[in-house]
Formats: structure tokens, sequence, C-alpha cells
């Protein structure tokens, strides 16, 4: 208990801000110096909207899915590791700061808190019942030098203490994170978003007062613009001697950087894997059109691309003998993905009632449609 106590007791880490440099190489030294100067975190990586979008899209969407143990085809209760690990928060909160972490820095941490007791040759102290999420920032992972260690992980360092691992679930995503790997282009867009917003706040000139005659010093010129300026104010006409006088038509897009920031929003969309049509972004600053009739593709394209390498790192490391009964399995209930979409539904369960793998029952209850003889309808999903 001594090391939980002082895992959660001690110093919080500095936000990681460059730990991406390896990643990068000598050849982008100038680029490495712009994010070094911009300082990108998560923290900064959130004020770009569309990275926002896409954050929120994922997370939210693999928050929402039910997620449930199996044992073969039969579904065993969830257990409180998978309803309510952290006794402080709720499950929601969990999973929702586990994907943040996989997105942005390609691992995730739990901190067991409490095991079942039922020790066996692999855990003596039995399998964990209770864990908490550790913010992956706060985390350095220990590896061993030595490359033929059968598990080169030694060790956890969280907050200045040194962790065994088998008191941390470990989530590796197999990649540094969106904040090693899409540094470059979040760094364009921070500067875009920037410099739109700079360009946005300066007051520009509507027009040119250009000399014709003879030179004039600073103060002179600078009191034929504000007599100029005078007259066109009280009197709309004024006028010019020596003074030739050209209206400057000034752009909207221009001073808000439209198109660059559209296609770095693009650009963002490519980094997340997220269809740039769920975000509103495309390249030439019109979002390109989602539609009904391609809804469902997005939301096929949408779960096989941005969400399932994160779905498929919860699911096996939720699954590993360390962690779950031998036998046993830990999915995601995606199939409730296909109840966005009434018609792609209703065709899946048609199919599968034709080729004889539902019966009528299972297929109501899968659209949520009562039992024929009853009024309350059966609206768990994906029971089928």
């Amino acid at each position: 208990m001594g090391t939980i106590s002082r895992i959660f007791t001690g110093e919080k880490k500095p936000q990681r801000t460059a730990s991406f440099a390896s990643c990068i190489g000598p050849s982008y030294a100038a680029d490495f110096q712009t994010i070094l100067r911009v300082g990108l975190t998560r923290a900064t990586a959130m004020g770009i909207p569309s990275a926002a979008s896409c954050r929120n899209l994922i997370v939210n969407t693999i928050a929402g899915l039910d997620i449930e143990r199996y044992r073969g085809a039969e579904q065993l209760p969830d257990g409180m590791l998978l309803s309510q690990p952290d006794p402080s928060t709720t499950w929601t909160s969990t999973i929702s700061g586990t994907v943040d972490d996989l997105l942005w820095y390609g691992q995730a941490f739990w901190v067991i808190l409490a095991r079942d007791g039922i020790g066996t040759t692999q855990n003596p102290d039995g399998l964990p019942v209770r864990a908490r999420r550790i913010p992956a920032e706060n985390v350095d992972v220990i590896y061993s030098q030595n490359l033929s260690d059968y598990d080169r992980i030694s060790g956890f360092q969280i907050n200045g203490t040194i962790v065994d691992p088998r008191m941390v679930i470990f989530f590796d995503a197999g990649n540094e994170g969106i904040l090693s790997y899409g540094a470059r282009s979040l760094t364009a867009a921070i500067e875009l978003e920037d410099a739109a917003r700079r360009l946005s706040t300066v007051e520009l000139p509507a027009g040119i007062l250009q000399n014709v005659g003879h030179e004039l010093g600073q103060d002179e010129a600078d009191a034929v613009v504000e007599a100029f300026q005078t007259a066109r104010r009280t009197n709309t006409i004024a006028f010019l001697q020596n003074v030739e006088y050209s209206r400057q038509d000034l752009n909207p897009s221009d001073l808000q950087l439209v198109e660059a920031r559209a296609a770095a929003a693009t650009d963002v969309a490519r980094l997340f894997q997220v269809p740039v049509s769920m975000i509103g972004a495309s390249p030439t600053g019109n979002s390109s059109a989602l539609l009904y009739a391609n809804v469902s593709q997005n939301t096929a394209q949408f779960v096989q691309q941005a969400c399932a390498p994160y779905i498929n790192t919860i699911e096996r490391t939720l699954s590993l003998e360390s962690v779950t009964v031998r036998g046993q399995e830990v999915r995601f209930d995606v199939q409730a993905f296909l109840r966005t979409d009434p018609d792609a539904a209703s065709q899946y369960v048609l199919g599968l009632y034709s080729a004889g793998v539902i019966d009528q029952t299972e297929a109501r209850s899968y659209l949520g449609i009562a039992p024929l003889g009853s009024t309350t309808p059966d609206l768990t999903p994906g029971r089928i």
C-alpha cells in the first residue's frame, strides 16, 4: 500500500512537450525548433478545432460502447473491472481517459488497486478487480537494456516512484502517439490558427493615398492622411491636391487564411484517420457532403480506421491472462454502430434472418422491437 500511496501523492510530472525529439531526426532540426517554440502539448493540440473534433469523435464513440466478457459463445458477468474499475469515478471517465492517452501518447496505464485473492501460479495474488487510470504524461516505461530478456519491461516510473510491472495494466497501441508522429502537422495547424487571429485583429487601411507632387515629410504626410479621413467622415467628399486615392478591397478569406486552415484541418483528420466529411474539413475550404446515402459508409470507415486500433488494443490488453481468467475474452459491442443507421441495421438483420443465423425474436430484439405478444421492447444493443 505504501507504493500506491506514493504514486498518488507524489509531485506531478511536467507535461511532455517534446518527447518526440528522437522520432523527428536531425534532418528536421528546423521543424523541431519550431515545435519547441510553440510548445506542442496535448493542451495546445486540443486548441486546434479539427484536432479537438477528431479526438472527441473517437473518444466519445468508444466510451459509448458496451464492453462484455465471453467464454466462447457464453456471455459472462462483466465484473467490477469492466463496469467500474476505479471506485472514485465512472467507467466512462476511465475508458475516455484511456483512449485519450492512446491517441496522444500511444500508451495508457492503469494502476491495480485490488485483486480477487484467488491465487494461481501465474497470478499468486489473484486477478485485478479494481484499477485506476494514470495519465500517460505522468508515467515512464523502464525497459531493460538486455534485448534477450524474456520481459523487457523492468518497471514503471510514476510520479517519481518505481512501480513493479505486476502492479500496472499497460495498454500499448504500437505507435508513438499523434503528438509524436503528427508533430509537424499539428504545429503547422497551430501556427495557422495563431496567424489568422493576428490578422483578424489588425486594422488594415481601406485605401491608399499616393503622393504625386513634391516629397512630404512624415509629419506632413500624417497631416494629409488625417485631414482626408476627417473630410470623408464629415462631408463624404474629400479634396485631393498632389495626391491620388486608390481603394483597397479586403478579402475576409485572405485575412482568415481559409484555404490554408482548411488544408491543415484535412491533414489533422488524416492523422486521426477520421473521414474529413465527419468534421466538415476539405482542402478547398468547403466541407464535403455528408449525406444520408453515404452515412453508413462513412460510419464503417470511421470505425475500421479511426476506432479499431484503440478498440483492439483495449480488448487484447484486458483479455490477457494477467488480467482475465484464461479462456475468457473481453470485447466491445461494435454492433451498436449499425443502430445509428436504421436502413443499414434492418438490412443487416434481414440478411442474418434470411441465412438462418438468427430467429424472428432475436431479429426483433436487435432492432428494439417488442417480441410478438409483448408490449415491452427488448432494447439490449447487439444481443443476437
